[in-house]
């Protein structure tokens, strides 16, 4: 005769459910130990991309440091050739001055010798 399933849960059953328990239970201490090992990734991805932050901010600093000696560097090589410039036009014209003065010394040398 076979026994009514009404009566309660047979020994199979419970061990089956004593199995299935044991692991869910088993899955969901994997899904928190999982679930901490991702917060603990997420903080350290956070930790580093703060350090890359304050790396490249420090390293745009001296680089804007760097521009700005240089943009000094060039306004005053600029004022060092404006003046080199100058100097050099100045030369250049008491060069021209001397050499028409020496010409016109020398046409009145020759004229004085001809009349």
């Amino acid at each position: 005769m076979e026994q009514p399933r009404h009566l309660g849960p047979q020994p199979r059953d419970t061990e089956e459910s004593v199995g299935l328990e044991g692991r869910l239970g088993r899955l969901e201490g994997r899904v928190e130990e999982l679930s901490k090992r991702v917060d603990d990734l997420r903080s350290d991805m956070n930790n580093r991309l703060s350090e890359l932050r304050n790396d490249i901010n420090h390293r745009f600093a001296e680089l804007f440091k760097r521009i700005d000696d240089l943009r000094s560097d060039i306004r005053r090589l600029e004022e060092d050739s404006k003046s080199r410039f100058r100097w050099l036009m100045g030369t250049i014209i008491g060069f021209i001055g001397a050499l028409v003065g020496a010409v016109i010394t020398l046409v009145i040398m020759v004229l004085t010798a001809l009349l």
